[in-house]
């Protein structure tokens, strides 16, 4: 069987592949990726067979891809078809893994690059200008903050989903946003998962919420004909944007909230693996991977620490 399997094009066994391992497991937006992904693998490697396949071969995928894009969108793209490709290795199709030490190109970014996360003094300023008096845009960009939840995630968030005493938030599915049809799937079946909440949230949020629908979505109006208010990302963007501008901080996004919260917890010492079942990534690569910058920093720390104890030895 893995013979014949051997004589099957990549490009099929991507598309299959992912109608078998990704289609009703992740996010629809995230499934589109991967579609995406196949249909760049059938311009680029339309006759590459499973059998022929090899660090060079993907290397040359990997270049041609980055000849049109930027340097992030071929990691992006790297990172759903080595998904599919470490699958190929580990079911014994191919020998050896074609993704070891592959190199990524493309072109840098046009644009001046932005930080993507606030400093933790900058994030205290903005949690601290927040109206957190009634649930609002306030109380949305704080849950955020202190949870790292996506916005999806955070949309769907309902009073059945906190557990007051355990001092926990329950992530379990989002909020379709984009089509406007309720309650949908995670991103991944990791994006599942049960994290720890500060006090400040058990003391001020749970008065506030006592009283709404245990099973109603908390930060979306729902209307008297049963239907709800279309969210839009841009709306929460220009909230954001206005309170960063008011504070006189570094303007972001709101995702990068997210990446804020994570980037936070590194700083502080939170291991990587904590933070990534947290941030609910599929592994600790994926973290990582997404935080290098200040795993960078860290390590330039932890030498100066390391430097000084062997010193002290002597």
């Amino acid at each position: 069987m893995a013979k014949k399997q051997k004589e099957i094009l990549f490009c099929d066994y991507f598309e299959e592949w992912i109608e078998v391992y990704k289609v009703g497991a992740i996010a629809k937006i995230t499934l589109a990726k991967y579609y995406n992904a196949a249909k760049q693998l059938r311009d680029i490697c339309p006759k590459l067979f499973i059998s022929d396949f090899d660090r060079r071969e993907y290397q040359r995928i990997i270049n041609v891809y980055a000849t049109t894009h930027e340097k992030q969108t071929v990691k992006d793209f790297h990172h759903h078809v080595k998904a599919c490709i470490k699958d190929l290795f580990h079911d014994g199709l191919i020998d050896k893994d074609p993704t070891y030490r592959v190199v990524i190109k493309g072109a840098e970014p046009t644009r001046a690059k932005k930080r993507k996360f606030l400093q933790k003094e900058e994030l205290s300023k903005l949690l601290q200008s927040l109206d957190t008096n009634e649930i609002g845009f306030g109380w949305f960009v704080m849950l955020v903050a202190k949870t790292g939840m996506r916005y999806a995630e955070a949309l769907a968030i309902t009073p059945a989903d906190f557990d007051w005493t355990a001092q926990t938030i329950s992530i379990n599915k989002t909020w379709d946003y984009k089509y406007n049809k309720g309650f949908a799937k995670t991103k991944t079946l990791s994006s599942v998962r049960t994290i720890k909440i500060d006090w400040q949230i058990v003391g001020q949020f749970k008065p506030l919420i006592k009283d709404l629908p245990e099973n109603e979505p908390i930060f979306v109006e729902k209307f008297g004909d049963g239907t709800y208010k279309r969210q839009f990302n841009s709306t929460i963007n220009n909230f954001l944007a206005a309170k960063c501008k008011e504070t006189g901080i570094t303007q972001i996004s709101f995702h990068a909230l997210r990446h804020t919260h994570a980037s936070v917890l590194l700083a502080e010492g939170v291991s990587i693996h904590t933070i990534s079942a947290r941030l609910g990534h599929a592994d600790v690569g994926v973290t990582q991977e997404t935080y290098a910058h200040v795993l960078d920093e860290l390590q330039k720390k932890d030498d100066q620490k390391m430097l000084s104890v062997l010193m002290q030895i002597a």
